[in-house]
């Protein structure tokens, strides 16, 4: 498995330049001077433009030449993701692992199965014919079934508790 590393440096905002626009003289008399101060404006917008070029250049390759003393640089983000697949793919993932906490790299992502044990209390209206209140509850329990609770779930609010949980790595 090749792979690869380039480094793309870091993002620098670039302004927009404003370049003068003319009007064109109506009078061949005026032409010569508003040519002259135009060009002028162009001249000096020019040496600006390339000044901020000059300076954004000195930025990048300054951050391109740093060195970088955190494994969480910005820089290492590819290297860390596909540092992790060579790992996975290689079996090297202890130690890719262990190099990762110890220079405070990205650690790997991992797939897991979370097992939970929820209780659910759900509550049920049902409609019974009877004489005594007892004898509406032992109507009421006889008439419960599965449909009666999914049709309390889908349509009625009920309360979630997690009672225990546990993960295991795939």
């Amino acid at each position: 498995m090749a792979d690869t590393i380039t480094t793309t440096g870091t993002e620098v905002e670039i302004p927009a330049i404003e370049f003068p626009q003319m009007a064109a003289p109506t009078d061949g008399a005026e032409l010569r001077p508003a040519m002259v101060g135009v060009l002028a404006r162009a001249q000096e917008a020019e040496r600006a433009a390339l000044a901020r070029v000059a300076e954004l250049e000195r930025q990048l390759n300054a951050a391109r030449s740093e060195q970088i003393t955190d494994g969480a640089d910005p820089r290492l983000i590819e290297f860390w993701e596909r540092a992790g697949r060579i790992a996975d793919h290689a079996d090297f993932c202890q130690e890719y692992d262990r190099l990762a906490e110890a220079m405070n790299g990205t650690p790997r992502e991992r797939d897991w199965t979370v097992t939970m044990e929820l209780s659910i209390t759900v509550t049920v209206d049902i409609s019974v014919t009877a004489t005594t209140d007892e004898d509406a509850e032992d109507n009421a329990r006889d008439l419960l079934d599965t449909d009666a609770i999914v049709s309390a779930i889908q349509y009625r609010h009920y309360d979630v508790e997690v009672e225990e949980i546990s993960a295991e790595r795939d």
